[in-house]
């Protein structure tokens, strides 16, 4: 097999880097897509890939780049996050779902043979019943989503438009659910949706954390060097893939105050305050879950440990500020 050729839409996010990073670690071409030309995540990969400043909501803007570097596959990560989707909807659909049939009608017009799709645990929406606290019986892939915000609405879209191509002439498609990521520049980017990722920047930084409630309240965490391999190997998969949609996670819950606890255990000084109760993050509703990742093995997925992923984040971080 001659070489490999993948082109990555939001490559330059908090995802995006370590996606390229796994990409290039294995011997692949790859052609860099992002809205904004901020190489603030990855200055070690400016001279690495081929990169184009590029809308997903604009078609021919898409179109150009993609035909010129004529990618083997696609890996879609560019999206909104879920306050912005949610202040502006029509903002969110444009970007979330229209950018995703963007993306699938450029792959048909230059022949990709697969699209993988960074989806969310926000596909499942609200979590109920015996999925939810204090059971947290994992879900599968084949549970009911509840979508309940527009964010998750735009995932289950992005999905559904994904397979409808699969079904009806290619590209094959494949959604990836993750739980919660944590990891270096989510909080920079991603604010208060990131407080795993604060605990471990601020223990490392000699900041307190404080956190009124929500010790008591599990989740599913994977690390975001961890979840960038994922997406790598199932695109790299050199046989059909038998679904559409896989959970990535550890595949077990974690409770934020167990999560802290694990942070102390690197970070011994760290002054780590979280109160009671659940919903750290002020949801309202529960998008708190355990996933079930036993669909992909197939692709020869392994649930990483919580453990080993904050320990990892950690040492890049006392890294980044050895340097600095």
């Amino acid at each position: 097999m001659g070489e490999v050729r993948v082109a990555v839409t939001g490559a330059l996010g908090v995802n995006g880097v370590f996606v390229i990073r796994s990409l290039l670690s294995r011997g692949v071409s790859v052609l860099a897509t992002s809205h904004r030309h901020d190489f603030s995540l990855a200055r070690d990969l400016v001279d690495l890939v081929e990169f184009s400043r590029v809308d997903v909501t604009r078609y021919e803007e898409l179109l150009e780049p993609f035909e010129r570097f004529k990618p083997d596959l696609i890996i879609h990560l560019a999206a909104i996050l879920p306050v912005e989707a949610q202040h502006d909807p029509h903002r969110g659909f444009e970007v979330n779902a229209m950018g995703t049939a963007n993306v699938l009608k450029v792959a048909r017009e230059v022949g990709v043979t697969r699209v993988v799709f960074t989806s969310s645990k926000a596909a499942y929406g609200e979590v109920r019943g015996r999925h939810a606290h204090p059971w947290y019986e994992p879900i599968s892939e084949n549970d009911r989503c509840h979508p309940w915000a527009v964010y998750d609405f735009t995932k289950l879209a992005s999905e559904g438009i994904g397979e409808n191509y699969a079904r009806t002439g290619g590209p094959e498609f494949v959604s990836l659910r993750f739980a919660t990521i944590f990891g270096p520049g989510k909080v920079g980017k991603h604010g208060p949706m990131s407080i795993a990722s604060a605990i471990v920047e601020n223990a490392v930084n000699g900041v307190k954390t404080d956190i009124l409630q929500g010790a008591d309240q599990q989740d599913d965490y994977i690390y975001a060097v961890d979840a960038a391999d994922a997406i790598v190997d199932v695109t790299l998969f050199p046989n059909e893939l038998e679904h559409t949609v896989y959970n990535i996670g550890s595949g077990r819950g974690t409770s934020l105050g167990e999560y802290a606890d694990i942070v102390r255990s690197f970070v011994p000084d760290a002054e780590i305050e979280i109160g009671s109760g659940l919903d750290h993050m002020n949801f309202g509703v529960s998008y708190y879950s355990v996933f079930d990742c036993t669909r992909a093995l197939e692709f020869g997925f392994t649930p990483p440990e919580v453990r080993s992923g904050i320990g990892s984040f950690v040492k890049e971080l006392e890294k980044e500020r050895d340097l600095s």
